[in-house]
């Protein structure tokens, strides 16, 4: 089978195409950016560049038409946020190629955080007392408070208030509508990477973040598969009200003195989730290939212990704690990650690995200038729904004027 693999440059992407490839199909990639590990690897059968996919979501959208049709893909396996617009645009892929994602208003309520936790408190899944900060009330919330973006990703834009005095000198510069001030929680996190099927979920990994990039909070660098059947039910039960379908991961805080999980971000998408499910028994790739031919049983029971590291990552993470002095968290740091696999190297396919780290290496010192370390390493390929809408109105006043 001919399978196109889209958002190249998260190496969950990479180990999607590698085990794709070795499984016997035919793998082309893509990305709106050159620098894109995946693009690079020796089991591609070709590759190409598309457009930003919010910023120019019109182009994107013929040109992935456009090459489906060249190629003669079978198959199309969105990886990150260039599967929101596919299903926006689902209507324009009916008959041309197989693929699954979820459903776009399904996107737009699991993307925006507060949305998000609205719908997870009305089937009384834990999240953390959260407002808009338009609506703040100092009464109702202590501090420390976690103040947000509604619509982000991977910790952009989080920060920490200690005081009430921060938080106004903060609120200052920020969008009261499309901000959330949310109750400060340990940062324990627990994350969850599933695949699901008519609101059916027919296999979850759970998994615990070692550490995270940055080190304060943020993109986990070094994760472990575990076994907890309240978050299991947790994802179920939004997978059921939602009759949901396609990929889906989850964040969630532990809070260890009340003995519950608290539910911070769902990603409607894969996430590095993937290869620690292949580790601990689970293949996703596999299974995704056969959801799409008709095939729903579900997967294989997860064995825990087993996991992933980023090296790339690891390196911001070990050099991000050393240089702020935090010796003692460096302690046990090589021995933590024994009998665990790295997620970009392989030394049959070594080229990824280097680009994957230039790539992160660069957004590390210049991230800042464009936003941000992570929006630095995802430029052009995130779903911006503000873009998205001004994009479509204006597609649409164009037509109507011609």
């Amino acid at each position: 089978m001919r399978v196109l693999v889209t958002g190249a440059r998260m190496w969950y992407a990479l180990n999607s195409i590698r085990l794709l490839a070795r499984q016997g199909h035919e793998v082309f990639a893509a990305d709106s950016g050159k620098v894109s590990g995946g693009l690079y690897s020796r089991y591609l059968k070709g590759k190409f560049i598309y457009p930003p996919v919010s910023e120019k979501s019109d182009e994107f959208i013929e040109c992935l038409l456009k090459k489906i049709e060249e190629l003669k893909i079978d198959l199309l396996f969105p990886t990150f946020e260039e599967g929101f617009v596919i299903s926006r645009f689902m209507h324009k892929f009916e008959g041309r190629v197989r693929v699954i994602v979820p459903r776009h208003e399904h996107i737009q309520v699991l993307h925006d955080k507060w949305t998000m936790t609205q719908l997870a408190s009305s089937l009384s899944i834990p999240v953390p007392d959260t407002t808009l900060l338009k609506d703040f009330d100092t009464s109702r919330m202590d501090f420390p408070l976690i103040v947000k973006p509604r619509d982000q990703r991977s910790a952009e834009g989080i920060v920490k208030v200690q005081t009430l005095s921060q938080l106004k000198k903060l609120s200052a510069t920020l969008d009261g509508t499309k901000t959330l001030v949310q109750e400060w929680k340990t940062p324990h996190q627990i994350c969850t990477t599933g695949l699901a099927l008519d609101g059916k979920l027919k296999g979850n990994v759970i998994y615990h973040n070692i550490r995270e990039y940055p080190e304060s909070g943020g993109v986990g660098t070094c994760r472990v598969s575990i076994k907890c059947e309240k978050v299991e039910s947790y994802v179920s039960t939004i997978v059921e009200a939602l009759r949901y379908s396609g990929f889906i991961s989850m964040d969630f805080l532990y809070d260890r003195n009340e003995d519950e999980y608290y539910l911070v971000d769902v990603n409607p998408r894969m996430s590095p989730g993937l290869l620690v499910a292949h580790t601990s028994g689970m293949d996703f790739v596999r299974g995704y290939m056969d959801m799409v031919d008709g095939d729903i049983k579900s997967f294989d029971v997860v064995v825990p212990g087993r996991g992933t590291y980023t090296t790339a990552m690891e390196i911001g993470w070990y050099f991000s704690t050393l240089f702020k002095g935090k010796f003692r968290n460096l302690k046990g740091f090589f021995k933590s990650r024994k009998g665990l696999k790295d997620d970009t190297w392989d030394i049959r396919d070594p080229l990824p690995f280097f680009v994957v780290l230039f790539a992160m290496a660069y957004t590390a010192v210049f991230g800042p200038f464009m936003g941000g370390q992570t929006k630095g390493f995802s430029l052009g390929a995130t779903y911006d729904s503000e873009k998205f809408s001004v994009e479509k109105a204006e597609s649409e006043k164009n037509r109507e004027a011609g």
